[in-house]
C-alpha cells in the first residue's frame, strides 16, 4: 500500500511539472521575438547586445531572443536575414553596418533597429538623421573626428597619422574619407592602409612603421576585434595608438588614449527604440539617436603606455568618467 501511494504521488508530481512546462512553453511562444544579429563578436558589439537585453529587462518587457553572429561573412549575414524573415521576428536588430544593410535588403516589412553605425545616411539605411526609414531606425556611434584628433595631438604632437580600415565596410570607408578631410584641414598627413580581412591587420600595421608618428583606430569592426595586432606593432616601435572604440581598448589594453561612444549605452538606447516599436510606434517617427555627453561617452587611459612613451595626459582630457588601466586592469585614479 505504501509503495502504491508513493507511485501515485510521483505520477501526480510528474504531471504537475509537465503541466507547468507546457504552460511555460505556451507563454514563451506567445511572446514577440527580437532577432539580434551582429557582424562579428568583439567587445563593442558584444556590449551593444548586452545593453539591449538589460534595457528590456529593466523595463519589464518580456520577449524571446534569437541571437546570431555573422562572423564577418556577408554570405552568413544574408542567411541570417533570411532566417529572421522566415521566422517572423517582431523586430530585427543589426549591430554593425554590413549586418544592418543585409537585414534591410532582405526584410522589407519587418521593423529594424540598427546599432553602432557611424553614418546611417551614407549607408542608405535612413533618408536623414532626423527621420527614420519606412521600416528602420537606430543608434549611431558617430564621433567628432576633428575634436578627437585635436585632443590626441595635445598628448602627442604627431604630423603623420596611420590608419587601417576595411575596404568592404561602408562605415570604415566613410570614416577614412572623413579622417582624411580633417587631417588635410589640420595639416596632418594621413597614411591609410586598406585591408579585406582580419588576417591582414598585422601586416598593414607593420607596413606603416617608419612612415607614421601615431596610429588612429576608428570604429572598424575588423580592426577593433584584432586590436592587439596594431598595439603590439606600435609598442615595439614606441608609437602611440589612439582609438575611438572604448570597449575594445578596455578589453585589450595597449591604447594610449581612447575617446568615443559607450557601446553598452548604445545598446540601452537601441533597447528603448525596440520597446517603442513593440508598443506600436512607427520607425519613420523615430529619428536616429546619437550618444552625447559625458554619461554616454567614455575615455580610457592606459597608464602602462603613458609610462612607456613618457607622455603626460592634459588635465582637460580627464573627467570623472575616465577609466585608467594598469597591467590590463582598471585602477582608481
Amino acid at each position: 500500500m505504501k509503495k502504491l501511494m508513493i507511485i501515485s504521488m510521483a505520477v501526480v508530481l510528474l504531471a504537475a511539472v509537465s503541466g507547468c512546462k507546457k504552460n511555460e512553453d505556451a507563454a514563451s511562444q506567445s511572446l514577440p521575438t527580437v532577432a539580434v544579429a551582429k557582424l562579428l563578436a568583439h567587445p563593442a558589439l558584444n556590449a551593444v547586445e548586452q545593453g539591449i537585453q538589460d534595457e528590456l529587462a529593466e523595463k519589464g518587457v518580456k520577449v524571446n531572443y534569437d541571437f546570431q553572429n555573422a562572423n564577418a561573412d556577408m554570405n552568413i549575414a544574408t542567411s541570417i536575414a533570411n532566417k529572421f524573415k522566415s521566422d517572423g521576428a517582431a523586430v530585427a536588430v543589426g549591430i554593425g553596418t554590413p549586418m544592418a544593410v543585409a537585414l534591410l535588403n532582405t526584410m522589407k516589412n519587418t521593423p529594424i533597429v540598427f546599432a553602432a553605425i557611424s553614418d546611417p545616411v551614407s549607408a542608405k539605411l535612413v533618408p536623414s538623421i532626423d527621420k527614420g526609414g519606412k521600416n528602420i531606425t537606430g543608434v549611431s556611434d558617430a564621433v567628432d573626428i576633428e575634436n578627437q584628433i585635436n585632443a590626441f595631438r595635445s598628448i602627442v604632437p604627431f604630423t603623420k597619422l596611420g590608419m587601417i580600415y576595411t575596404s568592404s565596410e561602408d562605415n570604415s570607408v566613410v570614416m577614412n574619407r572623413r579622417t582624411k578631410e580633417v587631417c588635410d584641414k589640420l595639416g596632418i598627413k594621413l597614411l591609410s592602409q586598406a585591408i579585406t580581412n582580419i588576417g591582414e591587420i598585422k601586416q598593414a600595421a607593420e607596413s606603416l612603421i617608419g612612415r607614421v608618428d601615431a596610429f588612429y583606430v576608428v570604429t572598424d569592426n575588423n580592426v577593433c576585434s584584432s586590436l592587439s595586432a596594431v598595439t603590439s606593432t606600435a609598442a615595439a616601435n614606441n608609437l602611440p595608438v589612439f582609438s575611438a572604440d572604448p570597449s575594445s581598448s578596455l578589453q585589450f589594453g595597449g591604447v594610449l588614449y581612447t575617446a568615443g561612444a559607450d557601446y553598452y549605452t548604445i545598446g540601452r538606447l537601441a533597447g528603448q527604440q525596440i520597446i517603442d516599436i513593440l508598443n506600436g510606434k512607427k520607425t519613420e517617427d523615430i529619428p536616429t539617436r546619437f550618444v552625447k555627453g559625458a554619461k554616454e561617452t567614455q575615455t580610457i587611459i592606459d597608464n602602462d603606455v603613458v609610462k612607456a612613451l613618457g607622455v603626460t595626459i592634459p588635465a582637460d582630457l580627464i573627467s570623472e568618467n575616465t577609466i585608467f588601466l594598469e597591467n590590463g586592469k582598471e585602477v582608481k585614479k
